[in-house]
């Protein structure tokens, strides 16, 4: 399998070529003996992408697939003009990965225009673009936020301060999980106040740097902490070590994604709950699905992935996602 990721300039260069004829218009329906996939990722190298890309190609591969591989490093307008490029290459089949409910809908259409198979893995999509993509693989990460308030309203015995630490603002997956987590909270009648929502973009040195802010504004005020992810609560540990306090008074801490780094402290005490996601099964689910569509056969709407709630009661008998 020829796995090739594009970024930057290297998209324009190849959107160039496809417009100057150097790629035939996309028609879909590909056979097992020739099917090239256009996959529009969200980023190179990450905790979490990394590893589901990585799977994505074992599953191509092992289907004898041939991989385009874009990355849009988590910025909206290099991925809307990588989906045109896909489109423009006559791909057989295209998975987005998007960092924006609306933005793709053009380039979907497009997809859709030329005939072209066409998925969105990990990340949701407002409602209006589903009748442009034919499956969405991944996590529900509506019910992972709901996981999540389950778990601090539990701890906090259904009152307290929190903050929530959420990833790119306007991204389907932030709206996802955080609307799940403050619209639980409702549901349950829960008088848990959220202090403040910043956003910290599913990076470990920016939730450092917004937690630094929270920490400085509320400070022994917080009694629990939300984080969109496992990487962005990290973050947090380390401003709160950075400001000198104990790690024995942390607030109990749910994040998401199952990262080892989050076992480790939940079984030192230092962590309360993550919900376990595994990025194998997202790049694998996405490539396995992608590849039917692209022989013709059927598939589900929605594809999910197994979700895991981890505290000390069952870290032992689970495995991190990463």
């Amino acid at each position: 399998m020829r796995t090739t990721p594009l970024i930057g300039g290297a998209v324009a260069a190849v959107a160039a070529l496809a417009l100057a004829g150097c790629a035939a218009g996309g028609t879909g329906g590909g056979d097992a003996e020739s099917m090239d996939i256009c996959y529009v990722t969200a980023a190179e190298s990450h905790a979490y992408v990394t590893p589901a890309n990585e799977a994505f190609d074992e599953a191509a591969d092992a289907a004898g697939a041939t991989v385009n591989r874009l990355s849009q490093e988590f910025d909206v307008q290099t991925g809307t003009d990588q989906l045109t490029t896909c489109v423009s290459q006559g791909a057989d089949g295209i998975v987005l990965w998007p960092l924006d409910p609306q933005a793709y809908i053009p380039g979907m259409i497009a997809a859709q225009d030329a005939g072209i198979p066409l998925i969105i893995i990990n990340s949701p999509m407002d409602a209006e673009a589903e009748e442009y993509y034919d499956s969405f693989t991944g996590p529900d990460v509506y019910e992972e936020g709901v996981l999540s308030a389950d778990a601090l309203n539990e701890v906090l015995g259904g009152a307290g301060n929190v903050v929530i630490i959420a990833g790119q603002a306007g991204n389907g997956t932030t709206i996802g999980r955080t609307d799940g987590f403050t619209e639980q909270l409702a549901e349950l009648g829960s008088d848990i106040e959220v202090l403040q929502v910043v956003n910290a973009d599913f990076d470990q040195q920016k939730a450092l740097e917004a937690s630094r802010d929270l920490l400085t504004r509320f400070g022994d005020d917080i009694d629990g902490v939300y984080a969109n992810d496992d990487t962005m609560a990290l973050g947090f540990i380390d401003a709160w070590k950075e400001s000198g306090r104990s790690l024995d008074a942390l607030p109990p801490i749910v994040g998401i994604n199952g990262q080892v780094q989050a076992f480790d402290l939940i079984k030192l005490g230092q962590y309360y709950a993550t919900i376990v996601q595994s990025p194998a099964e997202d790049g694998k689910l996405a490539a396995e699905t992608i590849i039917k569509l692209i022989k013709g056969e059927s598939v589900d709407k929605r594809l999910p992935i197994p979700l895991t709630v981890v505290t000390s009661e069952n870290v032992e008998s689970v495995d991190p996602a990463f």
